[in-house]
């Protein structure tokens, strides 16, 4: 009984970092912040998106346990460890950065930005591999399903490749297109889904907690 109470509280504490990803993404990319805004929420994005991967990992698991959202829970966990570096030292590079660059130091410059660049890929890396794991470990679930599984898969997949042929400038500065907006917004409907179904996961473990009674029995 204990561990089923435990589970709802990470699932409860998921949801709400799952919605406070979902805000702190779109305005780091889209509303120009003060700098000392943007570092404040750089601060939160990683832990907060480790925390929410916990509560999905727990909503996920009250139906089945795999191998699958086992590991889609730790890369997102390691992404949330690159995401956090990758733009600390983004913004560290940027503040440091003299208003005019001579001809001599273009290469210097150049060679800092392929830093932030690189760890940006990496942490696509992950959070490809966690949200492909999490999307196949949905595709059975009851209050999930195929529909979103499948559409996990695709955003995933479509992140990884539009990387890897640009790399290691961004695919928006290749001439292509971020498919990152899209696995937030991917996760932003997942995270509705788990708001939309609490009762369920009070009926499952309602049902789990019978069958063990029955056991014990």
């Amino acid at each position: 009984m204990q561990n089923l109470q435990f589970s709802k509280k990470w699932i409860k504490l998921g949801i709400i970092c799952g919605l406070l990803v979902s805000f702190i993404y779109p305005a780091l990319i889209f509303i120009p912040l003060p700098e000392v805004v943007q570092t404040f929420l750089v601060m939160l994005f990683g832990p907060f998106l480790a925390l929410s991967s916990a509560g999905l990992y727990h909503f996920i698991t009250l139906h089945k346990k795999s191998l699958a959202v086992t590991a889609a829970v730790v890369s997102n966990i390691i992404a949330g460890v690159l995401i956090t570096t990758m733009l600390l030292v983004q913004i560290a590079i940027r503040s440091s950065q003299p208003p005019v660059i001579d001809e001599t130091s273009k290469w210097i410059w150049k060679s800092i930005n392929l830093v932030h660049l690189g760890l940006d890929v990496a942490w696509d890396v992950y959070i490809f591999f966690g949200t492909l794991l999490f999307a196949i470990s949905m595709f059975n679930h009851p209050k999930l399903g195929k529909i979103i599984s499948i559409t996990g898969i695709i955003i995933s997949m479509l992140l990884i490749i539009l990387n890897a042929i640009s790399f290691p400038i961004p695919p928006a500065d290749a001439g292509l297109f971020d498919a990152g907006p899209l696995v937030g917004l991917w996760y932003f409907v997942v995270t509705l889904c788990m708001v939309f179904n609490l009762k369920w996961v009070d009926e499952r473990q309602s049902h789990l907690l019978s069958n063990s009674g029955k056991v014990n029995d």
